[in-house]
């Protein structure tokens, strides 16, 4: 037998006996996302809000089969019998479910164990975050390896060595999700009000796109908001999370760790605002402080943070400002700042999954819609505004499987209805998002770029469109903006 390949049937059963090894494990380790799949009563509130369509097509009047698929799995001991990579890890399920059972969280939990990527483990210890190497394959599948350069060249982001030193130090000795147990009642949220002073988060996909970043701070600026950033504040571990590179527990270490970079960053204050372009970061820190707001949490991730002189003190010092939720605060001053209407622009516009998850709600926020507006911009009402894009974990799977140009379902739709309303470009919340679009073939503009541009942000050299895939130049030429 040695030198020759198992046979398929072996392998599948080899592949059976690890996955229900798996499952096993998580159960009995108590993750926290396990904890609550008993209380499902397959009410079918979920299954028809699963974007990826991972129930079969067939099941879509059959009340509660998403859901009952996965807990009966699980209380007979068993992997779900779903193809994991389907799903885009958008938690329309636990957004929308009565008894809040986490159906995206159990598959993550499993997918990370099974999918486990090696290489976005390795990143996140050589380089405290996903560095610009991690975004590479997309640009060479497509043909873009100068913009990749381009931006390596102009917008380089290197590593603080101490804050990698930190990083490593925390993931080289693990926790396990099961030391972690959801609060009991969700905590309290600081209002967002209108502040003098945010701290602006770096984020990872922000490489792809740095006029979205150089925007945000331009609009801060205009507003006269004091913003304050840190060398030492790394990737918050969302993105790794929900593509298979950091654990549950990893997450919440790096998300805590950068909150106690944060508080070093403000000094003392009565609060502070936590802002950034990604609302996947944004969901980040709002799942960490409600969990850090239970003492037990707090004790078990400060042990783990002591052992780099860093502690999380008081959680009710943050809050999160979403740019969907602090721009909306200002909508008079914007509408004063906007030097160029771009009412020649017909868009259609995307709220993005994890904003939609850190609300806990499928209803479409205005917020997007409104900070559209203001630049003069027509918005086309379509379904795009709530479904999901089919996800940048989606759009690394098919790199990894070696489709880099197999648009999934989910791509093919929102590009059908992106050309049936024969629309200009795309507006997006998410850099994530915004990745996909442009790999599809969509023209598409972060929120913060589309400000920027009505503000009278040169086109190349602050919104930097010419790190975009799919070319703006048409466009913006049109409506008199080149």
């Amino acid at each position: 037998m040695l030198g020759r390949g198992l046979p398929e049937t072996d392998q599948a059963v080899i592949r059976h006996a690890i996955t229900e090894g798996v499952v096993h494990r998580l159960l009995h380790e108590e993750d926290p996302r396990f904890q609550n799949f008993q209380l499902c009563n397959a009410c079918g509130s979920c299954t028809p809000h699963c974007p990826a369509r991972i129930n079969d097509p067939g099941a879509n009047g059959n009340q509660g089969y998403l859901a009952r698929k996965v807990t009966a799995a699980l209380q007979a001991g068993r992997r779900p019998e779903l193809n994991l990579s389907e799903c885009v890890q958008c938690y329309s399920c636990e957004t929308v479910c009565p008894r809040s059972v986490s159906i995206g969280g159990i598959i993550n939990a499993v997918y990370e164990t099974e999918h486990l990527q090696p290489v976005f483990r390795k990143m996140l210890l050589d380089r405290g975050g996903l560095p610009p190497q991690a975004f590479l394959p997309v640009y060479v599948s497509s043909g873009r390896f100068g913009k990749f350069v381009a931006k390596i060249i102009r917008h380089p982001s290197p590593a603080d060595a101490r804050a990698v030193d930190e990083v490593r130090r925390l993931l080289l000795h693990p926790l396990k999700a099961s030391v972690f147990s959801p609060p009991g009642h969700p905590a309290p949220k600081r209002p967002l009000t209108r502040p003098d002073r945010v701290f602006h988060l770096k984020s990872c996909c922000a490489f792809n796109y740095p006029g979205a970043d150089l925007s945000q701070k331009k609009i801060l600026t205009a507003l006269g908001i004091r913003y304050t950033t840190s060398k030492l504040q790394t990737c918050c571990g969302g993105a790794p999370h929900y593509m298979g590179g950091a654990g549950f527990a990893d997450r919440l270490l790096l998300t805590a760790r950068n909150l106690s970079v944060i508080q070093d960053a403000c000094g003392p204050g009565e609060g502070i605002p936590v802002t950034g372009i990604c609302p996947t970061c944004s969901d980040s820190y709002v799942a960490a402080l409600e969990l850090l707001s239970g003492h037990e949490n707090r004790a078990a991730v400060n042990e783990a943070l002591g052992r780099i002189r860093r502690e999380v003190s008081d959680p009710a010092l943050f809050s999160v400002a979403n740019v969907l939720d602090l721009y909306p605060l200002y909508l008079d001053e914007l509408r004063k700042l906007i030097e160029t209407r771009l009412s020649g622009l017909r868009v259609g516009v995307h709220v993005s999954c994890h904003y939609r998850k850190m609300n806990g709600t499928l209803a479409i926020p205005p917020g997007l819609q409104n900070l559209t507006a203001v630049t003069g911009a027509r918005v086309t009402r379509s379904v795009m505004e709530q479904y999901c894009c089919g996800g940048v974990k989606n759009l690394f799977d098919r790199h990894q499987k070696g489709r880099p140009r197999e648009l999934s379902a989910l791509n093919r739709l929102v590009y059908q209805d992106f050309m049936q309303h024969r629309l200009d470009v795309m507006v997006v919340d998410c850099p994530g998002c915004e990745l996909v679009y442009d790999h599809m073939g969509v023209p598409v503009l972060h929120i913060t770029e589309l400000l920027a541009l009505a503000m009278g942000a040169d086109p190349r050299e602050t919104v930097y469109i010419q790190g975009h895939m799919t070319s703006l130049s048409p466009i913006l030429t049109r409506i008199g903006l080149l």
